[in-house]
């Protein structure tokens, strides 16, 4: 039900106001002294790579498409790694900040390909030991993900006994 909430409301074209109303606060603890991940980070089109530049503004994977109108619309958006989560943004012009900006959020709305339950992000600033972890007690859906600082910021994403990355650049 929130994912057809938040994208009928972005489709009647005051979605962005709702959804700010809608979305979560979820709770953020830098964590300054873990290791850096062994995993690959995804690139903005999908595989292996960095996230150098904003992500591609492009029609959503047809199993995230549900409530929006016409279905093939364009959004910018961050697919995981295994493909099993999506992160639509909601930022405008398409980029997230660190920090965020004081009249824009850095709104994501998680679509999750195989189930919802509470989710857990650890994110690592890429080349750095920075991490950052967010707690999603909804699971997968609206939220807010502020990082502390500009960069690569990779996403360990846990939920629902599943698990992907991807990556997100927060610009200043």
């Amino acid at each position: 039900m929130r994912y057809r909430l938040a994208i009928s409301l972005a489709a009647t074209g005051v979605g962005f106001a709702a959804l700010t109303a809608c979305s979560a606060h979820p709770e953020q603890t830098p964590r300054p002294s873990q290791p850096p991940p062994t995993h690959a980070s995804t690139s903005l089109t999908g595989g292996t790579s960095s996230c150098a530049g904003q992500p591609p503004v492009s029609p959503l994977p047809i199993w995230a498409r549900a409530g929006f109108t016409p279905a093939d619309t364009a959004m910018p958006h961050v697919l995981g790694v295994s493909g099993n989560i999506v992160a639509i943004l909601w930022a405008t012009p398409n980029a997230l900040h660190a920090p965020a900006l004081p009249d824009q959020a850095n709104k994501i709305l998680w679509v999750s390909k195989v189930s919802s339950g509470p989710m857990t992000i650890r994110a690592t600033l890429a080349g750095t030991t920075s991490t950052a972890i967010v707690q999603l007690p909804g699971g997968p859906g609206p939220s807010y993900v502020n990082m502390p600082t500009p960069g690569c910021w990779t996403m360990h994403l846990t939920w629902a006994g599943h698990t992907d990355q991807l990556s997100l650049r927060y610009v200043s």
